[in-house]
């Protein structure tokens, strides 16, 4: 069975004993970080960043103990990050990449995903990236980001580090250190009134990422951020990647899996089904904030209908799987949902 590693959010654990109640969701980004970094190895994927962010941790008990991960975790982390990335792509591509574009990746830990678009040859057009995670973990990677001169290099045209060394701000990135959850004074809207809002251009095209973060948070809060994102931008995209289906054999043993690490995932469980995901970008309790239409393919899906055969015969030579019914047992529990508003993005008909 599928160890919790392919659900996991972006990042860098603390490699620390777990002393905090929020250490449990944290050491999510090590388990992420250390499958991508394990399908880098293996030739899955070409990232030349992922080793300067991520610096493994050996915690005792902890699978990122291991550098190589079972095929199954490796071949998940690969079509889950084609299907991401296509969805990105178009979003930039999109009015012919001319507009320049706003990315905002909540929970985003080590990910590297700012780095490997400003280095492209040809690089998009992006005009703000905003990176939001817990001040635990973002206070490492802005350490490291000041001591790599391959990252600090593409801040421009200088860039700052303040609040204890949480926080990272340059004019086309910034390294936001922020809990999204509600406090008993202020709203997630007021929370991303005050802190995010101001480093946005309401009126240029703004996508948000969510990779495995809505279901370690009550479904209100994070039905919350996708109604702030849709009412404070009128051109606007929000891609999540999650676990469904956990109804099943399947879902209950990944359950009492991430229950034994003191992990539960209380956001899932109003979304059982693929649909459901996509649906949740039409709720009309969004108000302002519903979008227009929406989308969602299992990574089965993106396996058989996005990536090319040459691809899939690639990396099917990187190691051996001898269950295939097994591999789509897995994939059919991990979704890639979006959901599209505005004029310009929803002509430019961005889809998986």
């Amino acid at each position: 069975m599928l160890p919790p590693s392919l659900p996991s959010r972006n990042g860098n654990g603390s490699g620390s004993g777990m002393v905090h109640p929020d250490d449990a969701i944290r050491q999510t980004d090590d388990d992420a970080s250390s499958s991508r970094a394990s399908a880098i190895s293996l030739g899955y994927l070409t990232d030349p960043f992922s080793s300067i962010l991520y610096k493994p941790s050996f915690s005792l008990g902890t699978s990122s103990s291991t550098t190589r991960k079972p095929p199954l975790i490796n071949i998940g982390t690969h079509h889950r990050t084609i299907g991401i990335d296509t969805l990105v792509n178009q979003f930039l591509d999109s009015d012919g990449g001319q507009v320049g574009k706003q990315i905002v990746s909540l929970g985003a830990g080590s990910d590297t995903r700012f780095w490997r678009l400003v280095s492209r040859n040809d690089p998009p057009k992006i005009s703000k990236y905003i990176e939001i995670d817990f001040p635990h973990l973002t206070s490492p990677k802005a350490h490291r980001i000041s001591r790599s001169k391959r990252l600090n290099s593409s801040l421009s045209p200088t860039y700052k580090i303040s609040q204890g060394g949480t926080r990272l701000d340059s004019s086309n990135y910034t390294l936001l250190p922020l809990d999204l959850r509600p406090t008993p004074t202020k709203s997630i809207h007021q929370l991303l009134d005050e802190h995010v809002l101001p480093l946005l251009d309401p009126d240029l095209p703004t996508l948000f990422l969510a990779e495995c973060l809505f279901p370690y948070i009550p479904p209100e809060d994070s039905q919350n951020i996708i109604s702030w994102f849709g009412s404070r931008f009128g051109d606007c995209i929000g891609v999540i990647y999650e676990m469904s289906g956990l109804d099943d054999s399947f879902g209950k043993i990944m359950k009492r899996n991430l229950a034994s690490r003191n992990l539960s995932i209380p956001g899932s469980e109003p979304f059982p089904t693929p649909q459901s995901q996509a649906q949740r970008f039409l709720d009309p309790s969004l108000g302002k904030g519903m979008f227009e239409n929406s989308g969602v393919k299992t990574l089965w899906q993106v396996r058989e209908q996005v990536i090319d055969s040459e691809e899939l015969q690639r990396i099917s030579k990187l190691e051996i799987l001898d269950e295939i019914e097994e591999l789509k047992l897995v994939l059919e529990h991990y979704v890639i949902a979006w959901g599209i508003k505005g004029d310009k993005l929803t002509m430019s008909k961005i889809t998986l």
